[in-house]
């Protein structure tokens, strides 16, 4: 099994995911030859850079971390919960409301979800947003 995927292989996988809602994680995994760990942090890794570097707006991201949540989860009950997949669904999971003392002019995305995917990519060593 190899540990990274390429940009090909993760342009297959957005699109698996987000046609199929009930996408089956682990043929995909087997067609990539990666590992479901190795997946859901490289593709929630992607959305973050991609957010970041705004070449994917928070909307787009949201939805694929959002198809990605109950595989993140079910492999954190089997296994030990995949990171960064799990934090950065998080950061854009608050990223889609309104916190108590915002205000309306506040975009819930940029005050929450940006500076949390600027620390969790910063403490993986990768402070340089890419497409």
């Amino acid at each position: 099994m190899k540990t990274l995927v390429t940009p090909a292989d993760l342009d297959y996988a957005l699109n698996v995911i987000l046609q199929d809602t009930l996408h089956d994680l682990g043929s995909l995994c087997r067609d990539l030859q990666v590992t479901p760990r190795d997946l859901l942090n490289q593709v929630a890794i992607a959305m973050a850079r991609q957010f970041l570097a705004g070449t994917r707006d928070f909307h787009a991201c949201d939805e694929v971390m959002n198809s990605l949540f109950s595989d993140i989860v079910d492999l954190g009950v089997r296994e030990e919960m995949p990171e960064p997949a799990f934090s950065i669904y998080l950061a854009f999971d608050a990223g889609e409301h309104w916190h108590t003392g915002d205000t309306r002019d506040v975009l819930p995305w940029e005050r929450w979800t940006r500076p949390e995917l600027e620390r969790i990519l910063g403490a993986l060593g990768d402070n340089q947003p890419r497409p």
